[in-house]
């Protein structure tokens, strides 16, 4: 058995006397807490994602509700009962005439009546431990911890209670009322303390559950949360109008500057459109213009590239006539000339030798040619066959 943790002192709330609403007996004069069959306003059970929180979750919970077939004329609240109450998983059902007419019973008492909750959540509650109470007419009230419970008939109450002890098992259990003998039986058989008042928890070392420390009165039935958001809606109405009035003044002046804004950007979208104009006709004649200043200086390095790469060519007549007197000099066999883009004026030749190769690249370069060794290879009886690569030096095209 899992003991249960010993709890504070009881809540000043645990003290508030119970009415039962439909009975004869009149308001109580004190503080108390009306309470309704727990049949007509049960906590339905939702799986919810436990992410979702706020409004959000409350809407997915009503679709949910909706899907699962409920009329749309039902009051539905979330059930926050217990630790961690952003994560509930439960909403309080109940129709929504009978609320009304609940909440009228109880209007002449006033602040005397705390709240209006269904007859199972007037239980004392404890983590771990369940409240059964079964009253005089048969029916079956249950706490399942602090955030469930129900009231039913007894053969619907087993079922549920065998569903619950299913899913979390009870350390113990409180068992209030008269007996029912099929049930009280059943529960033996789930092998925890099954104790009939404080004193026997007690001898199980088991703090006694405390009533509405746990919640339970913010679900009052007699509340109803739609008009409270409307009066909230009507306030806050009230709050937006006056600062509309206390911020007139200032609402001038931003037009103003908004008029003045947008003359000045109108102006600017003006002299960008001129400039991508003169970007399209000079520099950029096709494609997006994203960064006029990244792009223009793009384009007119481009344009250098070219016309740097352009002063430095020179046409292959040009290189041949200038290397022409060298070769002359050395005499090379010169078998083929020819001009290939990326290489230039591209000569075939035989030579003696790679010593005099490499003296008629030498007088090359000083003549204002350079000469490239494209390809040399030694042959037998022939000398050297060689290709060169010729353009003329920088100085010698700017001639």
């Amino acid at each position: 058995m899992t003991a249960l943790s010993r709890r504070r002192s009881a809540p000043a709330a645990s003290s508030l006397a119970i009415h039962a609403i439909g009975e004869a007996a009149p308001l109580p004069d004190g503080a108390f807490v009306a309470t309704v069959p727990g049949e007509d306003a049960p906590l339905l059970p939702l799986d919810l994602p436990p992410g979702l929180k706020g409004i959000a979750r409350e809407r997915v919970a009503r679709r949910q509700l909706r899907d699962a077939g409920c009329a749309a004329g039902l009051d539905t609240r979330p059930a926050r009962l217990g630790p961690g109450r952003e994560a509930w998983a439960r909403m309080l059902v109940c129709d929504g005439t009978r609320r009304v007419d609940w909440a009228a019973r109880v209007a002449e008492a006033g602040r005397r009546c705390r709240a209006v909750l269904p007859d199972y959540l007037a239980l004392p509650a404890a983590p771990d431990l369940w409240v059964i109470e079964t009253g005089a007419a048969g029916m079956v009230r249950a706490r399942i911890g602090v955030r469930d419970g129900f009231s039913a008939e007894p053969d619907l109450a087993r079922a549920l209670l065998e569903e619950a002890a299913g899913t979390a098992p009870p350390g113990a259990i409180l068992r209030r009322g008269a007996p029912d003998a099929p049930l009280d039986d059943w529960l033996v058989t789930l092998d925890v303390p099954v104790c009939d008042g404080d004193d026997a928890l007690a001898a199980e070392g088991i703090a006694p559950p405390v009533r509405f420390a746990h919640g339970e009165l913010a679900l009052d039935l007699a509340r109803d949360p739609e008009a409270q958001r409307a009066a909230m809606r009507t306030g806050l109405r009230r709050i937006a109008a006056a600062l509309v009035l206390a911020l007139g003044g200032f609402g001038f002046w931003a037009a103003s500057v908004q008029i003045e804004t947008d003359r000045l950007r109108d102006l600017d979208r003006s002299y960008r459109a001129n400039t991508e104009d003169m970007l399209r006709a000079g520099l950029v004649p096709s494609g997006p213009v994203l960064d006029i200043r990244a792009q223009a200086g793009a384009a007119l390095a481009r344009a250098r590239a070219e016309a740097e790469a352009a002063r430095t060519r020179s046409r292959p007549l040009d290189v041949l006539r200038a290397a022409g007197e060298v070769l002359a000099k050395h005499e090379p066999r010169v078998t083929r000339a020819s001009f290939q883009p990326g290489l230039g004026l591209v000569i075939d030749l035989e030579i003696g030798d790679f010593a005099a190769l490499d003296a008629l690249v030498g007088d090359l370069a000083a003549a204002g040619t350079e000469a490239r060794v494209a390809r040399s290879v030694a042959r037998e009886g022939r000398g050297v066959e060689a290709v060169l690569a010729l353009a003329a030096t920088r100085a010698e095209a700017g001639q």
